[in-house]
């Protein structure tokens, strides 16, 4: 059973995602379908690859509803997260490494049972994908794929700014002034809570040192104009 469309909200988080993208790839020289890769978005978000594409274009591709949605991604989690070997894991080893009973197990793959948060969280960490995977929105999975691939474009684009930028320290301040607040929050969402935490205190101690920049400037200019009203 399929959901109507994707939600409002999703739809356009995914249209900003896109265009920080495709911006991106423009500053370092490559075209929208070179950083728009639906074969590789659908690998990296569980998305079929024809709604993968259709979301990037832009039209409406309804939405499965949780438990298929969940089916869909775990299915292709286990034809493609495969051992040394290139072997499927089997259902033993899924419920020896992930704590979920093997009967249980069996279940979820075939459809039969459907999933707790708990069973989704387990088998996210067995397939080392982050979480929210199995059954986030598919716009919100096409999403949190494009972060992966704008986190590598920001880095690339860093090291180019950083060259073309001669003052210290300026270039990526101004890169990320330049690419948004939105930006931040979604590759925020890919960090660990330590990660996330090291994040806001750096971003405190940015707003606190522009603050005093701010007062700085304005003694300044108050003594500045103090002074020349008291020369001759």
């Amino acid at each position: 059973m399929a959901e109507p469309s994707t939600s409002p909200v999703a739809g356009v988080q995914l249209a900003a995602a896109i265009e920080r993208v495709v911006d991106l790839g423009a500053k370092l020289g490559r075209s929208r379908d070179e950083v728009l890769d639906p074969g590789k978005l659908n690998a990296a978000s569980g998305v079929p690859l024809d709604v993968v594409q259709a979301l990037l274009e832009g039209r409406a591709a309804g939405e499965p509803d949780i438990h298929e949605r969940f089916r869909q991604r775990l299915d292709m989690l286990h034809g493609t997260h495969l051992k040394e070997n290139g072997r499927k894991y089997s259902h033993g080893e899924i419920a020896r490494e992930s704590g979920i009973s093997r009967q249980q197990v069996q279940a979820l793959l075939g459809g039969d049972r459907r999933p707790t948060m708990d069973h989704c969280s387990r088998l996210e960490r067995f397939f080392r994908r982050p979480a929210g995977f199995l059954q986030s929105e598919d716009a919100d999975a096409v999403s949190c794929a494009l972060a992966v691939v704008e986190k590598a474009l920001l880095q690339e684009y860093s090291e180019f700014d950083a060259l073309v930028s001669p003052p210290a320290g300026r270039g990526r301040v101004g890169l990320y002034e330049r690419h948004g607040v939105d930006g931040i929050a979604l590759r925020a969402a890919l960090l660990p809570d330590q990660g996330r935490t090291r994040l806001l205190q750096w971003l405190d101690n940015y707003m606190d040192e522009r603050a005093a920049e701010g007062e700085t400037d304005g003694k300044t200019g108050g003594e500045t104009d103090s002074a020349a009203g008291s020369s001759p």
